[in-house]
């Protein structure tokens, strides 16, 4: 069987880490999350410090290095990522950002096999990330507007939708192996 690109994308506290590490293990995958590690030292003064456009370049420059890593270990072995190239083109697009220059690099990003979006009801979303701590990107997705947009740019793309409402985050891997299972035959 050849090796897959699995993504999960939503809002943070959604709690796509944790199905897609869920997912990952199952799968005998191997998890990557963007930003890759090495832009980890700076993202937190992109994030707080650059300007809308800048911000957009850096994180579709994550997702250029991502997309060479997982290309290189699709060699060998499936990816599950969490986070991907919507997430930047959304979260962007819902904040005004227009990047038309973009499209002819934006064709030469390695596409995902299956894209998941994971969803939890707000209140509980809410809840998870006031009690791992909010990041700056968090705070900025706590503004409601920001939040629809956000969420109506995800679903232009057809996704398909994992609810993660519950407690058990292996109940939504298991909706998502099972989904896996029916359209691609694992």
């Amino acid at each position: 069987m050849e090796n897959i690109f699995i993504v999960f994308e939503g809002l943070s506290g959604s709690g796509k880490t944790t199905v897609g590490r869920i997912v990952a293990d199952r799968l005998g995958a191997v998890f990557i999350k963007t930003p890759t590690s090495i832009f980890s030292p700076i993202r937190d003064e992109v994030d707080k410090k650059a300007n809308k456009m800048a911000r957009f370049l850096f994180y579709l420059a994550t997702v250029v290095q991502a997309s060479e890593e997982i290309s290189s270990i699709l060699k060998e072995k499936s990816v599950v990522c969490d986070r991907y190239l919507l997430t930047t083109l959304c979260w962007h697009r819902a904040i005004g950002v227009s990047f038309p220059i973009c499209e002819p690099l934006l064709s030469s990003i390695l596409q995902p096999h299956h894209t998941f979006l994971v969803t939890c009801k707000n209140k509980i979303r809410l809840q998870r990330l006031f009690s791992r701590g909010l990041s700056y990107n968090d705070q900025q997705e706590r503004n409601r507007q920001t939040e629809r947009r956000f969420l109506n740019e995800y679903m232009k793309h057809g996704l398909i939708k994992i609810d993660n409402s519950g407690d058990d985050p292996r109940k939504a891997a298991d909706r998502a192996i099972k989904l896996l299972k029916n359209i691609c035959n694992l």
